[in-house]
């Protein structure tokens, strides 16, 4: 059988791929690659969005605007964040500590203790609801711009009045 390309043309279009011209200095230049070591990652107050108590970091992005953007949250020992739901797919992967997430709507959940190094991707709108015993360290990467949407309005704490 021939093959439908003869082996010339192939050569030939090789050799013209690895003779082409280097990119010129002005055209586009990818963004540099940033290094975040974790002993110098820079907390601060998480967003208002989260219950008091949980600090953030972030690492990539910018959660305040379109595009991608992968933030670090620290959770103290008993923290909790009820059950809500996010616009954008969220991938989570737990970095240290212990952390559970119970996925779905209350009444039908699935609840998975995660141990570090695990993995959940939480599809845009999934109901969820996190906590952690002894304190956790948790990644996530998204789409920003970041939104939190809690199912019981009075858990929201961007509008509780204790």
């Amino acid at each position: 059988m021939k093959s439908p390309f003869p082996l010339s043309l192939c050569l030939c279009l090789a050799g013209t791929a690895a003779a082409a011209e280097p990119p010129s200095a002005d055209a586009a230049m990818p963004m540099p690659h940033a290094v975040v070591h974790a002993d110098a990652t820079a907390w601060g107050p998480a967003p208002p969005a989260l219950p008091a108590g949980a600090q953030a970091a972030v690492l990539y992005g910018d959660p305040h605007k379109p595009g991608a953007f992968t933030i670090r949250l620290k959770f103290p020992a008993g923290f909790r964040v009820p059950r809500h739901w996010h616009p954008s797919d969220e991938q989570v992967t737990l970095i240290s500590g212990d952390f559970t997430l119970s996925m779905g709507k209350k009444d039908e959940a699935m609840d998975a203790a995660l141990a570090p190094g695990d993995y959940v991707d939480l599809p845009a709108r999934m109901q969820h609801q996190a906590s952690t015993q002894n304190g956790a360290v948790v990644e996530i990467h998204s789409e920003g711009p970041f939104q939190i949407h809690y199912v019981d309005p009075a858990d929201d704490p961007r509008t509780r009045q204790d």
